[in-house]
């Protein structure tokens, strides 16, 4: 993206804007050219009195643009590309110049490029947070809707950005602030952004977790089981979203996932159906408070088991090994059952304790009292 009227002296180096189109994981499908050759290393001016101005601010040659706003360019004035000045400060950090350009008369929501982006969102979406202060500041509305329907909060959270979430939420941009197609951040989140964050993220800010888009009527849950993602459905399911929630089409979330075929997501969803329905009892609630204390004495008896069954007076194998294979049913039918499977990631501690309190108790009953006698 060249200025016009480029010397021979300054080499050729821009920075340009993220295309419109998202890949699955919540970034851009495919980048700018240019700003793929941005992020090389930067070529040196050899000379930089004969740049342009949108190179001179690209660089951040603050004596050049001073020297071309006082000789009479207009700082509001879009180049070819409909891109002000500012869009190219705020996308390059160029904290100086945005002061510069702002106390020349440059409007700071002024809309540009193929996008039709606020400085702001240029900034967001490069993720530099010291431009975003500062252009907040100077009163950029983060609420402004961009070319492809997003805001700055919705930005952020698509190119996983977590400061500058915190910051937006801090300032009063809402957790639950809507898309031109009446997504939330945690709706785009679990949708577009495979992994925990910044699903996670977001779920401290007390997000509305039952909340449904304009179109499909689907809740962030619908969202993640529809992507197949994962710890997305992990997260929204410990938050406490609805399995029961229908959207457009009728369907729950379990029913998207029946559709996708996707096992993992179906046993989650299922698996805490079944944990919700079983807390009404109140044997239920007392149970789940229990339930590492519960696992614990399991793994203790089970351990006493084992051993009882192979010292067991009995030349038969074939009875000890029957006896052993009815042990691990039985037991593992308490874990299954009883035990939250978030619990189960416990067991390694557990059957380490267990070992613990069996060796101390096998040392005091057969070493300790020969010790004494000693």
């Amino acid at each position: 993206m060249e200025g016009p009227g480029l010397g021979s002296q300054c080499r050729n180096h821009s920075h340009g804007l993220h295309p419109s189109g998202f890949g699955r994981h919540g970034v851009c499908a495919h980048e700018n050219k240019e700003l793929a050759k941005a992020r090389e290393a930067v070529p040196l001016i050899e000379d930089s009195s004969n740049c342009d101005i949108v190179k001179a601010t690209q660089y951040g040659i603050f004596d050049r643009c001073k020297e071309l706003v006082e000789a009479g360019y207009d700082v509001r004035q879009p180049d070819k590309e409909n891109v002000s000045l500012l869009h190219w400060a705020a996308i390059n950090n160029r904290l100086d110049l945005v002061k510069f350009y702002i106390s020349k008369g440059a409007v700071v929501d002024q809309l540009g490029g193929d996008l039709n982006s606020t400085p702001l969102h240029w900034a967001i979406r490069q993720g530099h947070l010291p431009m975003v202060i500062l252009l907040l500041q100077y009163g950029a509305d983060p609420t402004l809707i961009d070319g492809e329907g997003f805001s700055s909060i919705h930005l952020a959270v698509l190119f996983q950005h977590m400061p500058i979430i915190a910051y937006l939420i801090s300032k009063g941009q809402s957790v639950n602030m809507t898309d031109l197609n009446g997504q939330t951040p945690l709706m785009l989140s679990a949708h577009k952004v495979l992994g925990p964050e910044p699903t996670g993220f977001l779920l401290k800010f007390n997000p509305s977790l039952n909340v449904v888009d304009k179109i499909h009527k689907n809740t962030p849950l619908h969202w993640a089981v529809a992507a197949g993602n994962i710890n997305a459905v992990d997260k929204l399911l410990e938050a406490g979203s609805s399995l029961d929630i229908q959207n457009v089409k009728g369907e729950t979330p379990l029913d998207l996932a029946l559709q996708n075929k996707n096992r993992l997501i179906i046993h989650m969803l299922k698996t805490e159906a079944k944990m919700r329905a079983n807390r009404k009892f109140r044997l239920w609630r007392w149970l789940q408070k229990c339930e590492l204390f519960l696992l614990l004495m399991l793994s203790v008896i089970t351990m006493w088991a084992v051993g009882y069954i192979l010292d067991f007076n009995s030349d038969s194998w074939l009875l000890k090994g029957c006896l052993l294979v009815t042990l691990f049913f039985l037991t593992s039918l308490f874990p299954r059952f009883l035990v939250g499977y978030k619990s189960l990631v416990y067991l390694p501690m557990v059957f380490l304790l267990s070992s613990i309190f069996w060796i101390f108790v096998t040392w005091f009953i057969l070493f300790f009292p020969h010790i004494l006698q000693t």
